[in-house]
């Protein structure tokens, strides 16, 4: 699930920059004609929506990475678990209320992580659908702006 996740990510984020370099219009480069203020907005608000999507895909990394770790330390405390603990090896090894209790709490952790996730994803998602509307704003000034000329 996770490499369909990251690459639906990538997907996105790939699929609409390409987009916005083409949605710039020949006639904003040229001197000769005055470009609409409205042109200017809408850039800006795309620069701003791409800012904020990098950034929830940067936060979704990050808790993807602790949610993995988190999954592969979720193994009950043995010896080797109780050693990372600050233990001894020849301690006995913690109590299974204890193990109980720890076992909980990291599946309430990762619990939260996928919850966080998810909605990171929505999020992302919903950036997504802002931009691709900005770019066809976007797009459309570019055409009436042409046939003005």
């Amino acid at each position: 699930m996770k490499p369909i996740i990251l690459a639906l990510l990538l997907l996105f984020s790939e699929a609409t920059e390409p987009a916005h370099a083409q949605a710039v219009p020949d006639a904003t480069r040229k001197s000769d004609v005055k470009p609409d203020p409205r042109l200017a907005q809408l850039e800006m608000a795309l620069n701003h929506l791409s800012q904020e999507q990098q950034a929830v895909y940067q936060q979704f990394q990050m808790i993807q990475e602790l949610r993995r770790n988190e999954i592969q330390d979720s193994q009950p405390l043995t010896a080797q678990g109780y050693l990372a603990m600050g233990g001894v090896k020849d301690a006995p090894p913690a109590s299974y209320d204890d193990n109980i209790r720890l076992q909980r709490e990291r599946t309430e952790r990762i619990q939260q992580y996928t919850r966080d996730l998810n909605q990171l994803y929505a999020r992302y998602a919903e950036l997504g659908n802002q931009k691709r509307a900005l770019l066809d704003q976007l797009t459309e000034l570019a055409q009436q702006a042409q046939a003005g000329r």
